[in-house]
């Protein structure tokens, strides 16, 4: 290590900054380093102890906690640090017992709220969620991954009214960071029934931001919101929403105006994935399946998450007969997108009507593994074995009636869960 092994202050922001972004050596060797010139340094305790935590060390975990409360018992982390050990151990009431002290002869922290309500999720305790995510709207008023989860939770928690006004203030947030709405739609997807009613798009249109706007409309429109999708636009300038106009204009079955607009809109920028989406739909639409293929082709190479442009160029292949460049497009549509349960759906549907059974069954598998606490993930699995009378009927009503309590948006493919002293606990 090059820092100056003596640099506390150095040390100690390698030793956070380390565990944060997955660069484990380096975190422990700071966090050993401070340790050997102050062996009872409560922060490098923490560190230290949730290394542990992270390679499953449970009981070396829960040492570094003890140390840390010897020296006081009241030290935030440490007592968070025990309780999410106890967790780990299968012991969440004990966990909860650790905080105890807190809301009553100690007032409630964010961390400490953030802490109960993972307890609580691991539990499956909906009334234990409850109480902390009403603390959590107080203590941290202005965290959107908090209120995603929260709108989450509500769905699943019977409360669609809830989980509805969540996300459309979500979508109406003006500064609404452009990374954080795939996930928002992505909810919303998921319990598309009890969307945002027509009413409250209203709030999204009138103080949401141009990137929210689209997207939501974008989303409605695939999904006949067309009301909704008009709603949100309103406002707009002609060329800011004029591909999501084509995308309208399509699901109308104005084919040559779709056509017309979206060629507007590429005339301007060559790449913009709903406006080539559009036009192949209108493409195949009269039969040129070849232009339409070269248009979702560059859709899905610039767009991987456009999962109509997938569907397109499928159909593209099949109207040329080539069945198995057809069934490489919705592979790789289904590779590119492997959460999304309604191209899951279409890509079934389409293997299924090309007695393609037991690929069909793969697939609507593969997403109960992928996203397990997808609950329209196990219907479609439910669904196929039903309809194929296969002996996984039971196996896929146990999986939808386990995913019912799952109260939590899933992780990403191959993403780390959190090495912090917050967030999920995942048990590995």
């Amino acid at each position: 290590m090059s820092l100056d092994p003596a640099n506390r202050e150095a040390l100690q922001a390698v030793s956070q900054l380390g565990l944060q972004t997955g660069h484990f050596r380096e975190s422990l060797e700071a966090t050993d380093a401070i340790l050997s010139l102050a062996p009872d340094e409560p922060s490098a305790l923490l560190i230290r102890g949730l290394h542990a935590v992270i390679r499953s060390r449970l009981d070396e975990a829960d040492g570094y906690a003890d140390r840390i409360l010897a020296q006081d018992a009241n030290n935030e982390g440490g007592v968070i640090l025990k309780a999410r050990v106890a967790v780990r151990k299968g012991a969440p009431k004990r966990a909860l017992e650790v905080l105890a002290n807190y809301g009553v002869a100690k007032p409630n922290t964010l961390g400490v709220a953030m802490t109960r309500l993972e307890i609580y999720r691991e539990m499956r305790d909906a009334p234990g969620m409850r109480t902390q995510f009403s603390l959590l709207r107080t203590l941290a008023p202005d965290n959107r991954e908090l209120r995603l989860d929260e709108a989450n939770f509500a769905f699943k928690d019977g409360r669609p009214r809830d989980g509805a006004a969540l996300i459309a203030a979500l979508l109406a947030d003006p500064a609404l960071p452009p990374e954080q709405i795939p996930m928002i739609l992505a909810v919303w997807r998921e319990y598309a029934a009890d969307g945002p009613s027509d009413q409250s798009l209203g709030a999204v249109a009138a103080t949401g931001s141009t990137a929210a706007r689209l997207a939501a409309a974008e989303f409605l429109a695939d999904r006949q919101g067309l009301s909704g999708a008009r709603i949100v636009l309103a406002g707009l300038g002609p060329n800011e929403r004029a591909a999501v106009d084509a995308s309208l204009a399509a699901r109308e079955g104005r084919w040559p105006d779709a056509l017309r607009i979206a060629d507007q809109v590429l005339s301007r920028d060559e790449t913009h994935c709903l406006a080539l989406t559009a036009r192949a739909e209108s493409l195949l639409r009269s039969s040129d399946a070849m232009g339409a293929l070269r248009a979702a082709q560059v859709a899905v190479s610039q767009c991987p998450g456009k999962t109509g442009a997938w569907a397109v160029a499928a159909k593209a292949y099949a109207q040329r007969e080539d069945m198995e460049n057809a069934r490489r497009m919705w592979r790789q549509g289904g590779r590119a997108n492997p959460q999304d349960s309604s191209f899951s759906r279409a890509y079934t549907g389409w293997l299924l009507a090309n007695r393609q059974e037991r690929e069909a069954l793969a697939v609507a598998r593969r997403l109960t593994h992928e996203a397990p606490a997808l609950l329209s993930g196990w219907r479609l699995y439910r669904d196929i074995c039903f309809k194929l009378k296969q002996n996984c009927v039971d196996e896929a009503g146990a999986g939808l009636d386990n995913a019912s309590t799952i109260y939590g948006v899933d992780l990403l493919p191959g993403q780390a869960p959190p090495n912090g002293l917050f967030g999920r606990i995942v048990s590995r």
